[in-house]
């Protein structure tokens, strides 16, 4: 096996670890702390950059550098040549000026050997993606690398999306969670009023047909102890024809004289006892309490 199959044999295998770990993670930090931790193993390079750009026209930039920590920006300011490759989408090389990097890495600008800038433009489904490389006379890059930069990038950015479109799920699951919950106590609410409403009716119902009953039994009462005296009044005055006047001071009058105090007295009595009746069934001029 020459050196060349060697180096493609290996830098696949360590690919395949990588993609293999990639797959496995589940935040932004994560993200990226596991692709730099493989990416020494794949190609040279001084700085990695990929920005992925959004329909909004926000950007998410993952920058990579040899022995740093990976930095990752949600809302990042495009480099002037990174809106260039989202602009034309032409793919660039050419030597790295101070004003292609991020102000984190001008610190190791001056150690670079005759640093170059590549860069790239592609699209993956409605995402566009601007990825660059820096390498330089130690630490160089060449075109025989693109192929598994390319998955590099893939992966990566397939990954994020994952990752996006996961936490997007996980909050829109918790506002539809909350909802559903604020629905819930609505219902509880809504159905204790109902309850309420239902209790006040049939409390109400009870009353109307409690004050029924008793104005009905008052009212029939009223009607046998008013017509019994009544009756004998009348009775009197349809035979008073027949007596002579003396008969009727003597015998007519006194009856007449008796029954009329006992209709009187009955009517008090009524009058009582309606009074009495409408307190206790909480009656009104207007209606019930």
């Amino acid at each position: 096996m020459n050196l060349s199959s060697a180096k493609y044999r290996i830098t696949y295998e360590a690919f395949s670890k990588l993609s293999g770990s990639l797959s496995k993670v589940e935040s932004l930090e994560e993200l990226g702390t596991v692709a730099n931790r493989h990416l020494k193993y794949l190609f040279n390079f001084r700085m990695l950059r990929i920005v992925m750009l959004f329909k909004n026209e926000t950007a998410v930039s993952f920058t990579f550098l040899k022995s740093k920590e990976p930095k990752i920006v949600d809302g990042d300011e495009l480099l002037d040549y990174e809106k260039e490759l989202f602009l034309v989408k032409i793919p660039l090389l050419r030597a790295l000026n101070t004003t292609d990097l991020p102000g984190y890495a001008l610190p190791l600008y001056e150690n670079w050997n005759t640093p170059k800038l590549w860069g790239w433009h592609t699209t993956s489904g409605e995402r566009e993606i601007c990825f660059s490389l820096i390498s330089d006379d130690t630490e160089s890059f060449n075109h025989s690398d693109m192929e598994i930069l390319n998955l590099l990038v893939d992966n990566i950015t397939s990954r994020y999306f994952q990752i996006y479109l996961g936490q997007q799920l996980t909050t829109k699951n918790l506002r539809l969670k909350d909802a559903i919950t604020q629905i819930e106590l609505k219902n509880t609410e809504i159905e204790q009023i109902n309850n309420n409403q239902q209790d006040i009716i049939s409390q109400r119902t009870e009353e109307l047909r409690y004050k029924n009953k008793k104005l009905l039994e008052l009212s029939k009462l009223n009607a046998h102890n008013l017509r019994e005296p009544l009756t004998r009044i009348l009775g009197f005055l349809e035979i008073a024809d027949l007596y002579s006047d003396a008969d009727l001071r003597r015998i007519i009058f006194p009856k007449l004289k008796e029954a009329a105090l006992e209709l009187d007295l009955v009517c008090k009595q009524v009058v009582n006892q309606s009074e009495q009746t409408a307190s206790n069934a909480n009656l009104t001029e207007n209606g019930y309490d």
